[in-house]
């Protein structure tokens, strides 16, 4: 079967970490530069318009003046000539006054050449129109027939100042057409940019989690799973430079540990291998002597009574070592077969009843049966351990609680003892093989490797092992094992 491709982003050249915040922080700049050029660009152009808009509409309302005052003097001087042929005194004056005021006033809002040439041509026919009513009058000519020779002038006045507002009118309507123009595209531009910005936060969150989160999370499990006893388990070489730096540092580190602890293994295998001959070279020489010894000597033969059952002694925990070593190596077979725990709890009991007499013993179980598929001698194993660590870790004596109980779809066996208990922090790391917590290597001797091929045991049926400890108050072991799916059936019926 072929293997499995890593994703892309994977097979990528990694990159360190400085250098995706580099990019992220790049990227961040240059999307609020380009933000801050597009504002600052907005606001220029809206203060342009505005502007413009604003020397469009003065320019057309005060060449709108200047139409009106010149109109306004028409009739006048027209009323004049049909009332008696006297201009008023200073009228014509005072509107060339205040037309000059308003053509000088425009000048500061002019906008475009030909406004400006618009502006020019007008001042220069009022100025004109102005200047031959002068000269007429004071050449005695009649009112009525001065205007008939300056209404040339009058009228090009007319013409440009009405001329002055069509261009101002236009100039604004172009300025707003301009504004809405720059208005839809600054519109546009600020669309774009706040979908860029909503775009790369969602790509840094996302990079941010497949490049960090992930490789990090990665490595936690990793280690996690390591410090709960699975020697395989190796970090993935994914994620930045320095994950995968850290990652490679774990993985020497894992395999260097595995390497000591199969040494070990290896080690207090080959020993107790080497043990079990010598044991039975002994176990044959008591067994010679006690046949050949004088049968009047009760000292005698109750001496080799203790050797040849300690010989036997160190012969089951020989074996018990040896087991263990080949289960820590991965050497666990199961032979399952549907069993009932509360018979397996009764008798490992029973076994232990009367070996101390410090320590009281208590059972409970419930009516009926709990059936589990097990492996029956290596639930015993179990079992033994557990009681026989309770009685070793109680130098006191006290209460040893035993039970079994149904919870759910599982099985539960509990061992209680009231001895000295273990800290918090070592709580987890008693799994561990050949680790011995330090409340407890003072008070027995030991390996260390019985819970950790207990709690393997357990977890090959498919269980979990709970523990619940205080210093000095003792501790509480609870081993789960799944029932029978029939029984789980036949309960809840």
């Amino acid at each position: 079967m072929d293997r499995a491709h890593p994703p892309w982003w994977h097979r990528r050249r990694p990159l360190r970490l400085s250098r995706l915040l580099s990019l992220a922080i790049a990227a961040l700049s240059f999307l609020v530069v380009l933000s801050a050029v597009s504002l600052f660009l907005s606001t220029a152009v809206l203060h342009r318009n505005t502007e413009r808009l604003d020397a469009a509409m003065m320019g057309a309302g005060l060449a709108r003046d200047v139409e009106l005052e010149l109109l306004h003097y028409g009739r006048l001087v027209e009323h004049a000539v049909t009332r008696d042929g006297v201009e008023p005194h200073d009228q014509r004056g005072a509107v060339q006054k205040a037309v000059q005021d308003r053509l000088v006033e425009a000048e500061a809002h002019v906008g475009s050449d030909m406004e400006k040439q618009v502006l020019g041509e007008l001042s220069t026919r009022t100025e004109t129109y102005f200047t031959a009513r002068d000269r007429l009058e004071k050449a005695g000519v009649p009112l009525g027939q001065a205007l008939q020779q300056t209404q040339i002038d009058f009228d090009d006045a007319l013409a440009k100042a009405a001329e002055l507002v069509t261009i101002n009118l236009a100039d604004a309507a172009q300025t707003r057409k301009t504004a809405a123009f720059w208005d839809d595209a600054l519109d546009t531009v600020s669309i774009i940019v706040i979908s860029g910005l909503l775009l790369l936060v969602l790509a840094l969150v996302q990079g941010a989690r497949s490049q960090i989160y992930v490789p990090l999370s990665a490595l936690r499990g990793a280690i996690e799973r390591f410090a709960r006893g699975d020697d395989h388990t190796r970090a993935p070489d994914v994620g930045p430079v320095e994950i995968r730096e850290l990652a490679a540092v774990f993985n020497e580190m894992a395999a260097s540990i595995a390497r000591k602890r199969e040494e070990q293994i290896a080690v207090l295998a080959a020993v107790a291998h080497d043990i079990r001959n010598p044991l039975a070279a002994i176990k044959m020489s008591t067994t010679v002597l006690a046949r050949g010894a004088p049968s009047t000597d009760p000292r005698v033969a109750r001496t080799l009574t203790i050797v040849d059952r300690q010989i036997d002694r160190l012969a089951r925990m020989t074996d018990d070592l040896l087991q263990a070593t080949r289960i820590q190596a991965g050497q666990l077979e199961l032979s399952k077969k549907p069993c009932d725990i509360c018979r397996i709890v009764n008798d490992s009991v029973e076994l232990y009843a009367s070996t101390s007499p410090n320590h009281r013993i208590s059972l409970v179980i419930p009516e009926g049966t709990l059936v589990c598929d097990v492996d029956e001698t290596r639930v015993e194993q179990v079992l033994d351990n557990l009681i026989g660590n309770a009685i070793k870790y109680s130098p006191t004596g006290g209460e040893i609680r035993i039970s079994a109980n149904r919870d759910g779809e599982e099985a539960v066996l509990a061992v209680s003892d009231q001895g000295v208990g273990i800290e918090p922090e070592e709580i987890e790391r008693i799994f561990e093989p050949f680790h011995r917590a330090v409340s407890t290597r003072k008070v027995a001797h030991g390996v260390g490797l019985g819970l950790s091929v207990a709690r393997k045991i357990i977890e090959a049926h498919g269980g979990r092992v709970e523990v619940e400890s205080r210093r000095g108050e003792g501790t509480t072991f609870r081993v789960h094992l799944p029932l029978l799916r029939h029984e789980s059936i036949r309960r809840s019926a």
